[in-house]
């Protein structure tokens, strides 16, 4: 992904996008009804500018509040990211080596008679 310019920052909105999103369907729902509707569009205009001035706002502070502090941890950010790399490769090699030989059935099978009884019949039920 790339960092700098319109397509990083256009990537960063995408996940910003992927969590915020489910916090503001009530507010984006209840404008797409008033507009679907056709009465009193004054009333949707109003209620999309206002919530886009705000999470514009909140999101122009947290940017501007969180600039030098992540500049100062850069180095660590870069390094952990790095470490978690290597970390997170490493348990997918062990997943899929695991997959491969059949060892996952046995890791189940642990794991399964380490439970507790109510958390079984709970993911079985379904």
């Amino acid at each position: 992904m790339e960092r700098y310019g319109l397509a990083g920052q256009a990537s960063i909105g995408v996940l910003l996008d992927l969590v915020w999103s489910p916090c503001v369907g009530p507010t984006l729902g209840a404008a797409t009804v008033l507009a679907a509707q056709g009465e009193n569009l004054t009333m949707v205009v109003l209620t999309m500018a206002a919530f886009g001035l705000g999470i514009a706002s909140i999101l122009l502070v947290l940017a501007f509040a969180t600039r030098s502090l992540l500049a100062q941890w850069r180095g660590r950010l870069l390094s952990a990211g790095g470490t978690g790399k290597r970390v997170l490769g490493g348990l997918l090699m062990v997943v899929g080596v695991l997959i491969m030989s059949g060892g996952d059935k046995l890791v189940k099978g642990v794991l399964v008679s380490a439970s507790p009884d109510w958390l079984v019949d709970l993911t079985t039920s379904i």
